[in-house]
């Protein structure tokens, strides 16, 4: 209704006074948030963990007493650990731009040569993100792990290439996110030095910059972090344009950088200690962890069953065979049914999938069989309406048959299978349909 009622005093409540209350509560929790983000990974112009953020851009100030005394040195095809630090927000996306080094004191030098949009991140363990917040660490990516696949891309850092046609010297790495429900841009820009690249390698300039799906929460609109910006003509093969991520499983160079920094930035002081490996952060001023040896991931295949290396979808398109527009379907004028509706309650935090395919039947069947397909690995563990026929290696394609009571359907009468399933935690959105039939068998 249109208030709440306190059963214990039979007093009502106007829902202003709950916006208030949820309003206080949430100020109570988050409001000793210390100042929003800034890059961490590779270490920024500022590597002071009590620093403030920088909303005017688009760097920070170059800081020659805390900042760019600890050297970010890569060669031309590097892989590098981009990260930030969580300070107790979620959601949104980071924008990735890299300029030559006294070029970056322009916005449009960076809006000119975006790398990459990636996702800013959020706790993806149960009530671990509330209303746009959670308390740092976040379950952030620990120093010595890193990003190597394209979907998992919640836990604050990514990886980019050093492109291959960059002049030996100095270069200016910059991130720009409005995460959580902040209405404006954060800025923070590292210094780093490349050599060994071509410059005389030339690559077109790519149309689109490709953003994955990511938690938005209560972060300003993703046209936002694309007005106004362009791909850069970077260069990520020897010999020419090649993709970003394509060898993503490849372990960073600066692998052992902790982007969470320091406890001291977090809300649950005490909590956040006992999160992974936090007390092993000896240097708050150059926070990263002793790893030994990192092996990398295993490298992409086009048989995988993970949607990597510039795939479209799960093992097609980009370096794989093309993808298929849809499922092969019944056509309009012989197919069995009039409408096929599929509902689905989620939760991605949790990797929880109801779902329910509802057929309406035009003609008369005699035996049917129902086929779904999915974006992605989905592990069905209960399911009616239907007896399981089949299920591809990857899971993602299963096809149900009737069961001996509901196979005889008349015209215009209705069938609904129905299902539980989970998912990967890793994930920012729930799997989503691709394709879908149903024929008589």
């Amino acid at each position: 209704g249109s208030s709440g009622i306190n059963a214990e005093y039979g007093e009502s409540t106007s829902p202003f006074i709950i916006y208030k209350m949820k309003l206080f509560l949430l100020t109570a929790l988050f409001g000793a948030s210390f100042a929003h983000t800034w890059m961490s990974c590779p270490w920024s112009f500022d590597v002071d963990p009590g620093r403030p953020a920088d909303t005017t851009g688009p760097c920070e100030t170059e800081n020659v007493w805390h900042g760019v005394k600890y050297p970010n040195e890569y060669k031309a095809g590097d892989r590098m650990k981009v990260g930030w630090t969580s300070n107790n927000h979620a959601g949104g996306w980071v924008r990735i731009a890299l300029a030559p080094y006294g070029q970056h004191k322009t916005h449009k030098a960076f809006d000119d040569n975006v790398m990459k949009i990636s996702c800013y991140g959020h706790d993806q363990r149960p009530g671990g993100t509330v209303y746009g917040d959670c308390k740092h660490p976040c379950n952030a990516r620990p120093g010595c792990e890193y990003q190597a696949y394209e979907e998992d891309n919640a836990r604050f850092d990514t990886t980019v290439k050093i492109p291959h046609n960059l002049a030996d010297g100095d270069y200016v790495l910059q991130i720009k996110s409005a995460m959580s429900s902040h209405p404006h841009f954060y800025y923070s820009c590292a210094k780093i030095s490349v050599t060994g690249g071509n410059p005389s390698l030339t690559c077109p300039q790519d149309k689109l910059i490709v953003a994955p799906k990511c938690l938005k929460g209560t972060a300003v609109e993703l046209k936002e972090y694309t007005k106004n910006s362009k791909p850069g003509k970077f260069c990520y093969n020897k010999d020419g344009p090649g993709y970003i991520d394509a060898d993503m499983y490849r372990v960073p160079k600066n692998v052992q950088c902790d982007p969470r920094i320091t406890c001291a930035v977090s809300i649950d002081g005490k909590g956040c200690k006992n999160q992974d490996r936090m007390k092993d952060i000896t240097n708050d001023w150059k926070p990263e962890q002793v790893c030994g040896e990192v092996k990398p991931a295993p490298a992409p295949t086009c048989e995988d069953g993970v949607k990597n290396q510039g795939e479209e979808r799960i093992d097609c398109g980009g370096p794989c065979a093309a993808c298929p527009v849809t499922m092969p379907p019944t056509t309009p004028a012989d197919r069995v049914y009039s409408k096929f509706d599929f509902q689905k309650i989620a939760y991605p935090s949790e990797g929880y999938l109801n779902g329910n395919a509802i057929v309406h039947v035009r003609h008369k069947v005699n035996g049917w069989n129902l086929t779904l397909f999915f974006d992605r690995k989905v592990e069905i563990s209960q399911y009616w309406g239907g007896k399981l026929l089949s299920v591809n290696e990857f899971k993602t394609v299963y096809v149900f048959k009737n069961n001996s009571w509901n196979g005889r359907l008349k015209p215009g009468s209705k069938v609904t299978v129905g299902f539980e399933g989970k998912f990967d935690l890793g994930a920012v959105d729930s799997p989503n349909l691709m394709g879908k039939d149903f024929v008589q068998s």
